[in-house]
């Protein structure tokens, strides 16, 4: 690793790219409690070792559990939530609710959903608690003469709870590698298609070949499965998302 960190060094001097040894961390992935530490150095500074750190909007932690990045969703979106709460005090619409929240929170705390779902019960459970909040809202200012039960306002106002959205996510995410709307080689690789030699009474599409339940691509294989079950997966796109995300 540290030859290729030379490498790296070396081609950008040859492209007149400087490096900043200040903003270049290094990490290690794993959930062993001993692990090997190596001291790593970048034009002659030694780069600093994290246990957390922030990539295209995600924040991934040594053992990936993703705990902080669950937290930093919470913290960031329960606020949106206070604001949607605020600017909204006079409106006489539901859709107008839906339509911020959609937009500002759902869509936000959804966000690369398939790279973090592995989440323990725990974290899935605090997530949840954004929703909640919003429904309990939206039954406030506009149910009030109806008592507030989260299960029952879902089915009122037609939506599904985030752990479930994030369920179809995975698999719609598997659905689009395979037909060819999203490059995913290490995907396809580990999950192919079950083709069973005689009629039997489980219909799952996917096979998966790897055993870990940690693993996306199996994760999002099992979810495919059921998900999918009585779908046309290459059939027109708009059906497709229509089914598995409402």
């Amino acid at each position: 690793l540290l030859r290729d960190v030379d490498c790296i060094r070396s081609r950008c001097a040859a492209n007149y790219m400087k490096l900043n040894a200040d903003k270049t961390k290094v990490i290690t992935f794993s959930r062993k409690t001993n692990y090997l530490i190596y001291e790593y150095k970048l034009l002659h500074f030694t780069i600093t070792r994290t246990y957390s750190v922030k990539d295209l909007g995600v924040y991934l932690d040594s053992k990936l559990h993703f705990h902080d990045h669950v937290n930093f969703v919470f913290s960031q979106y329960i606020k949106m939530l206070g604001i949607i709460r605020s600017i909204t005090f006079n409106y006489s619409t539901l859709g107008c609710m839906f339509i911020l929240y959609f937009t500002l929170v759902r869509s936000k705390v959804e966000y690369a959903s398939v790279v973090w779902n592995s989440i323990t019960s725990t974290d899935a459970n605090k997530l949840e608690r954004i929703q909640q909040k919003f429904t309990a809202l939206c039954f406030k200012r506009f149910f009030p003469q109806v008592g507030y039960c989260y299960d029952f306002a879902l089915e009122q106002l037609k939506l599904h709870t985030l752990h479930k959205r994030r369920y179809h996510l995975d698999a719609l995410f598997l659905i689009q590698v395979y037909r060819g709307s999203v490059f995913c080689p290490s995907a396809l690789e580990i999950v192919g298609l079950r083709v069973p030699v005689l009629y039997i009474r489980d219909f799952h599409m996917f096979n998966v070949c790897s055993v870990s339940k940690n693993c996306p691509s199996a994760r999002c294989a099992s979810a495919a499965n059921v998900v999918c079950r009585n779908v046309d997966v290459f059939g027109p796109k708009t059906l497709l998302m229509k089914h598995i995300l409402y």
